[in-house]
């Protein structure tokens, strides 16, 4: 008796314990999908790769203008009085008058760095860059990888040669120039680096970024089926 007793007590014990409401319960469907998606999958950005477009476009009529300049210097073999005197008013009005750059001096620096090709270097690859940099900008415009590439590769080629071009203007500055004037074209070769690199920078946030290199480079969906399905 007393193990009938037992026994009856534990079936009621356990029929009060799955009688008890925990709050919630679980349940294995059958239609449950065989692939859960992620809780935050990563989205394409489409507005980041054209906003880079539009800034690379202008960058490349920036440079575009600038080499324009350095390949008409290259090709200019004697310049005017009037065309010098106007480039040396305002540097030889900072210094004291000792330190004046004449016309004659500037003329020979004119031929130096004509001589040395840093004119022709840094003209002809930044317009090249130039050319790299628009394409770059219209692909990404229409959301295409080869943008990216091709405005980086740009962006390389132009800082290559601008800083190359820049130190053999530098060079033929530092025998033929004084005072403000050999400042001015040293700063000026420094310039053109950091500004190629940052526009190098700017050219490879697409290709970095990984929403933005979704949208360029957009990945084909998987989709799972089962045998009823097929």
């Amino acid at each position: 008796m007393s193990d009938l007793k037992s026994s009856d007590s534990s079936d009621e014990e356990r029929a009060n314990v799955e009688e008890v409401d925990l709050g919630f319960s679980m349940r294995m469907d059958d239609d449950q999908p065989e692939y859960i998606p992620d809780a935050f999958p990563i989205r394409p950005d489409t507005r980041g790769p054209k906003s880079v477009g539009i800034i690379l476009i202008f960058g490349a009529l920036f440079l575009f203008f600038q080499a324009y300049g350095d390949i008409s210097l290259h090709q200019a073999e004697d310049l005017s009085t009037e065309e010098v005197e106007m480039l040396l008013v305002t540097p030889n009005s900072q210094g004291d008058g000792s330190e004046d750059v004449t016309v004659e001096q500037y003329q020979e620096f004119h031929d130096a760095a004509r001589e040395s090709g840093g004119y022709a270097l840094r003209g002809y690859g930044l317009g090249i860059a130039s050319v790299m940099l628009f394409a770059g900008g219209v692909l990404l415009l229409f959301l295409k990888g080869s943008g990216a590439k091709l405005a980086l590769g740009g962006a390389i080629t132009g800082m290559s040669t601008g800083i190359a071009g820049s130190l053999l203007v530098k060079g033929a500055a530092d025998t033929h120039l004084i005072g403000v004037l050999l400042l001015t074209y040293e700063i000026a070769a420094y310039f053109c680096g950091v500004c190629m690199f940052m526009c190098a920078g700017v050219a490879a946030l697409p290709l970095i970024n990984a929403r933005a290199r979704l949208a360029l480079y957009p990945q084909k969906k998987v989709v799972f089926k089962t045998d009823s399905e097929e």
